[in-house]
């Protein structure tokens, strides 16, 4: 488990220099808006294209089962966080959308390869495209049209978030490979230049952000926690056993859905300046928990997929 401890002491370490940068005032909070904006409108959209293009379609769509089963559980807990926010926890629509990312989303762009890839090998990358694609087609672009302020029409918020590049970039990557369309090879360097910075700019400025506010560590905080670590891989385990998956793929299914939420919550409560505080608590607690649970997991998925 070397390999999950060395990705997760770098998320922590980016997220400590950010952290303390912020403290120190070395960075304002209008500048961690301004990194947020590169990484959401550059960083990750150029990232999303290039992982999606170099696909084929029998690469995106030859395990099914895998897809279906990664859809069921991460839409299943997405709509049931975001409903638990709304209706329990009290908060606004667009406060329960990004509760719900931040609790439900797992950040398979960011940390899927380089958690699976030293445990699983080459074969890993098949698995992390197909979930990725749940992710970035429907999750993320979901909470980007459902976060729009209230008074925004939900025609309007659509068309907002199609024109948004974090949305509109997987999409078109997506159709290139559903029609057969090879994307060059020598615009690879460029995209790929600014993509690598996605990680760790949008680390750093979680750090950034969560040094402007409190740190909680309440029901809501807890219960954001269960949700990631505990009923999203019971249920991955559930219905991969029900399906037929074990092995290593199930181990791999079971890994993904347990990653630290998606960095997009943490970017859209700071756009909308909204359930700051939970969501940045949210992924710092998830994160420093997450180097106990993954090999946790792995056991027992290894005892029921034997």
């Amino acid at each position: 488990m070397t390999a999950i401890i060395q990705d997760t002491a770098s998320v922590l370490f980016v997220l400590a220099l950010g952290y303390f940068s912020g403290k120190r005032s070395m960075f304002t909070q209008d500048q961690a808006e301004g990194f947020n904006r590169l990484v959401l409108n550059y960083c990750l959209p150029a990232m999303l294209f290039v992982s999606i293009a170099h696909s084929t379609r029998q690469q995106l769509w030859s395990d099914r089962t895998t897809l279906v089963a990664a859809a069921i559980v991460l839409m299943g807990w997405y709509l049931a966080s975001l409903a638990v926010a709304k209706f329990f926890f009290g908060h606004s629509r667009e406060e329960a959308v990004i509760a719900g990312l931040s609790a439900s989303t797992p950040t398979v762009g960011f940390l899927g390869i380089a958690v699976l890839a030293p445990l699983f090998g080459a074969g890993a990358a098949l698995t992390v495209a197909t979930v990725a694609l749940v992710v970035n087609l429907v999750l993320v672009p979901l909470g980007v049209i459902l976060a729009a302020p209230a008074s925004t029409k939900l025609s309007a918020a659509l068309m907002q978030a199609i024109e948004q590049p974090i949305v509109i970039a997987p999409m078109i990557a997506t159709a290139m490979v559903a029609a057969g369309i090879r994307f060059p090879s020598v615009a690879d360097a460029p995209l790929a230049l600014i993509g690598h910075a996605t990680s760790g700019v949008a680390v750093f400025t979680a750090g950034l952000v969560l040094a402007a506010h409190t740190f909680r560590l309440n029901l809501e905080v807890a219960w954001n926690v269960v949700i990631k670590l505990v009923l999203m891989p019971a249920s991955m385990l559930a219905l991969g056993l029900a399906y037929g998956i074990g092995g290593e793929m199930l181990e791999q299914l079971i890994l993904i859905v347990a990653l630290p939420p998606v960095f997009a919550g943490m970017i859209l409560a700071v756009r909308y300046n909204t359930y700051v505080e939970i969501a940045s608590s949210t992924l710092i607690t998830n994160t420093l928990l997450f180097v106990v649970a993954a090999p946790a997991w792995i056991a027992v998925a290894r005892s029921f997929g034997a």
